[in-house]
């Protein structure tokens, strides 16, 4: 079910139309995130084999969760499409309204590609027009202030005469700041790194949101001098990241050096891209080194894997790891293979 969610999403946003124009960037406060979510996630992951297992454990998050965030990803992402893939749809759309009764709203499609798939079920359900009157205005009051944020996570025992590497993370086609920071969990990060965490200013959900197509790359750029100018940052050892679009949109800003980066870590990245060889080979001359990390089962597998050729032909060193079995998502195991394709993509010449 994870590979069929992410290439729907993919499909829908990546050149979808903007909802709205995000001008500014606004700094969230830091705030890590809750254990009890973690561990609540990798409980759910370990039985996520067993719906029945899941919803008991989801239903007992809600308990004891109260920050938004949570509270969306137990109730979009894991109850409703659990009930649904049980066919309890009166169970899927309740548990929806009960979400929306305390302010959340969904990512529910858009006009060109509906979503998700249980959509058609829950339409045939008394009670369904008006839950998505209310999503809709619930969104549109939203998307009235939206603008693209950005959290910044200092290392343990940050010290102002010391500069640090910086990873810049960006989202695919829909995300958030919370689901970043939980794929991007690790002890390197969080003790060597300056990390920043960004999410775009338009929502489709209250946790899944997107960039601006015709502004993200000035909010990117932005939040980039506007860290660099106010913490100690090595930029000399600076990383883009980023899963499907987020890869692609590490890709713009670092074969174009938008932003002078020393690696892009691209997870299961997307590429619609042609590019022309002379950038390639300025890259290579830069020194920049790249990390493409994706699943043999990927939808857009064939375009990573000429991603890796042009990497190679032009003379970009890069490691490439192709995961078996996996699709388009995070591998098992993947703070191991993220770890090390940093201490490949910073090592010296």
């Amino acid at each position: 079910m994870k590979t069929i969610i992410s290439t729907l999403i993919v499909v829908a946003i990546i050149f979808s139309s903007s909802i709205a124009t995000s001008q500014n960037t606004n700094k969230l406060t830091y705030k890590p995130l809750d254990k009890e979510f973690i561990e609540l996630t990798k409980k759910m992951s370990q039985h996520q084999s067993d719906d029945e297992k899941s919803i008991e454990l989801a239903l007992e998050g809600l308990e004891t969760l109260n920050t938004a965030s949570y509270r969306y990803n137990l109730v979009f992402w894991k109850l409703s499409f659990l009930y649904a893939e049980m066919e309890q749809y009166d169970n899927c759309l309740e548990v929806l309204k009960k979400g929306q009764d305390e302010g959340l709203f969904y990512y529910l499609g858009t006009s060109e590609r509906e979503f998700p798939p249980y959509l058609k079920e829950l339409k045939k359900i008394d009670g369904y027009k008006s839950f998505r009157v209310k999503n809709e205005e619930l969104k549109d009051s939203a998307n009235g202030t939206s603008t693209t944020e950005f959290m910044v996570q200092l290392p343990k025992g940050y010290a102002q005469d010391t500069s640090y590497p910086l990873m810049l993370i960006m989202h695919g086609g829909i995300g958030s700041i919370p689901d970043l920071q939980y794929n991007y969990l690790s002890e390197k990060l969080s003790s060597e790194f300056i990390v920043v965490y960004t999410h775009g200013g338009i929502y489709y959900g209250s946790n899944s949101r997107a960039y601006d197509r015709d502004n993200w790359m000035n909010d990117i750029k932005g939040i980039y001098k506007e860290v660099t100018a106010n913490y100690n940052v090595d930029t000399s050892k600076v990383i883009l990241a980023g899963p499907s679009a987020g890869g692609y949109r590490s890709l713009l800003l670092g074969l174009n050096n938008e932003i002078p980066a020393k690696g892009l870590l691209l997870s299961f990245a997307v590429n619609p891209e042609n590019w022309d060889s002379t950038i390639y080979i300025n890259s290579a001359e830069r020194g920049l080194r790249v990390a493409l990390l994706c699943g043999e089962n990927d939808w857009a597998i064939q375009h990573q894997k000429k991603l890796g050729y042009w990497f190679d032909k032009y003379g970009i060193k890069n490691r490439f790891v192709v995961f078996p079995e996996e699709g388009h998502g995070f591998p098992e195991n993947w703070s191991y293979y993220m770890e090390s394709s940093i201490d490949f993509l910073l090592e010296e010449e």
